[in-house]
């Protein structure tokens, strides 16, 4: 009993998901909620004003673009959905680590390792994941095998 007691304990604590409630009339708002609550985030999220929301410590800005809700990331857009899983997964982290979470360490090695909170196939060069020092190496390698012209 005492060996299985910390997996119990853990069963009978039910987490609560947080629902997101959409202002009416607000079709961008509507959106944004029935995607955040598709996505199950236990994220702050909270609305400044017509499609603008502080999502965990990022300010975005979303609009409809050809009937699809789309956020404003750098000097383009990119679908909610894959906003919420690119980002949401970092900024849950962003709040681990500010509330002193001890699972955070675990939580930032997790998402280290399912390649940083990149979508899957954005990158093709996340399956071969290489830390810095290889990187070095590698490209030492190459530039210690680079054939160097003399003009004569």
């Amino acid at each position: 009993m005492e060996k299985y007691a910390g997996l119990k304990k853990d069963l009978n604590v039910v987490k609560k998901q947080k629902i997101f409630k959409a202002v009416k009339g607000d079709a961008v708002d509507e959106l944004w909620c029935f995607h955040l609550n598709k996505a199950q985030l236990d994220l702050d999220v909270k609305r400044t004003g017509p499609g603008k929301y502080l999502f965990g410590s990022r300010k975005i800005m979303c609009k409809i673009i050809n009937g699809k809700l789309v956020v404003r990331v750098g000097g383009g857009y990119m679908s909610a959905d894959e906003f919420i899983e690119q980002y949401g997964r970092i900024e849950m982290l962003k709040a681990m680590k500010e509330s002193g979470d001890p699972d955070f360490e675990g939580a930032r090695a997790s998402l280290a390792n399912s390649g940083g909170g990149q979508r899957s196939g954005s990158n093709p060069r996340a399956s071969k994941a290489i830390d810095m020092s290889s990187m070095k190496n590698l490209m030492k390698k190459q530039l210690d095998a680079a054939v160097v012209y003399e003009d004569k």
